[in-house]
C-alpha cells in the first residue's frame, strides 16, 4: 500500500509538497537553524543571524561577529486510524477495495497533518504555520469584519517575508472566502477575475491560491493565510505503516485495518524577523485576524 498511500496523501496536502521533510532516525531529532530573530543594530539586518560587515581600509583589522545558531527539535508524535471491513465485502471486492481503503488512508493522513502544519498547537501533534502558539506568525487586522478586500491582502503582503517562490509559497484560504476573491475590485474594476467567462486564476500577486476546510469561516482569525513552506520543517520519524488482522473481530466476520505514521512539523523561525529600522518585523507566516 505504501507507495499508494503517500501519493494519495502527497496530492491532496498543502505543506508536505511544500516544505523541507527530513528523515527522523530517532523518535528525537535536533535540526540546527539560524536565529533571525534578534533585533539588528540601526544600519544592520538580522537576516544573517547576526553577522555583519564592515568598510575597511587595507591591513586594517577585520571587524569581528558571530552568528546566532538555535536548535529546531522535532519530536515524532503517532497519527493512526482503525478500520474494519466486512470479510464478505474483501473476498468479492478483492483488489478494489485495496484501492479504496489505499485512497482512504491517504487521504485522512493528508488531511489531518495538513490541519496539524497549519493550526496544530503543538501538543501532542506538530506546531502549526499559523497556530495560535507559533511566535513567528504575524497577524493582520482585516480593513472590514466579514470581508477579505484587496486593502487586507496588500497588507498581508507587506508583512510577508520576501523569497519565497511559486513552488513553496502559497495563500491558503477556507472555500467561504474564495467569493470574496472572485469579487475583489480596486475603486473601478474587479482586480482577480475582471472576465467571467474565463477560468479562475491559479494565482493571486503571483503566488498560488489553495483552499482548505482546515481553515476557519470567512471573518474569523486564520481564514486567509500566507505560507512560505520553505521555513517550515516536517521530520518522519516512519513512513506509514499499514497493518491487517483478521483476528480481532472473528466473532463478526470482519477484518480489521489499521494505519500508523509518526511525524512533526515546526517553523524554522521562533520569532518575526526585525527589519534594520528596528521597529518592522515580516515573517513567512501571516494570517488575517
Amino acid at each position: 500500500f505504501l507507495p499508494r498511500l503517500l501519493g494519495v496523501a502527497a496530492e491532496r496536502a498543502v505543506a508536505r509538497p511544500r516544505a523541507p521533510v527530513i528523515p527522523m532516525g530517532a523518535g528525537v531529532l535536533h535540526v540546527p537553524a539560524l536565529d533571525v530573530t534578534a533585533a539588528p543594530a540601526a544600519g544592520d539586518t538580522a537576516a544573517f543571524g547576526g553577522l555583519v560587515a564592515r568598510w575597511s581600509e587595507e591591513a586594517a583589522a577585520v571587524n569581528q561577529s558571530e552568528p546566532a545558531f538555535r536548535q529546531v527539535t522535532l519530536q515524532a508524535r503517532e497519527l493512526s486510524g482503525y478500520a474494519k471491513v466486512s470479510n464478505a465485502l474483501v473476498d468479492d471486492a478483492g483488489a478494489g477495495l485495496e484501492a479504496l481503503l489505499a485512497a482512504l488512508f491517504g487521504g485522512a493522513i493528508a488531511w489531518h497533518e495538513d490541519s496539524a502544519f497549519l493550526r496544530g498547537d503543538g501538543v501532542g501533534k506538530p506546531l502549526g504555520a499559523v497556530g495560535p502558539a507559533t511566535g513567528a506568525a504575524v497577524a493582520v487586522a482585516r480593513k472590514t469584519a466579514n470581508r477579505f478586500l484587496l486593502d487586507d491582502a496588500a497588507k498581508m503582503l507587506a508583512r510577508f517575508m520576501p523569497g519565497g517562490s511559486a513552488s513553496r509559497a502559497c495563500w491558503v484560504m477556507h472555500p467561504s472566502v474564495y467569493s470574496e476573491l472572485l469579487l475583489m475590485a480596486d475603486a473601478t474594476n474587479l482586480v482577480f477575475l475582471p472576465d467571467a467567462r474565463a477560468a479562475a486564476p491559479g494565482q493571486f500577486f503571483g503566488l498560488p491560491v489553495l483552499t482548505s476546510e482546515k481553515l476557519t469561516a470567512l471573518g474569523l482569525p486564520r481564514d486567509v493565510c500566507l505560507v512560505n513552506w520553505e521555513q517550515y520543517l516536517i521530520g518522519d520519524r516512519r513512513q506509514v505503516e499499514v497493518a491487517y488482522s483478521e483476528h480481532t473481530a472473528f466473532t463478526t466476520n470482519q477484518a480489521a485495518w489499521r494505519f500508523v505514521s509518526r511525524v512533526d512539523g515546526q517553523p524554522w523561525m521562533r520569532a518575526p524577523m526585525t527589519l534594520s529600522d528596528g521597529a518592522s518585523t515580516l515573517s513567512p507566516f501571516v494570517y488575517l485576524s
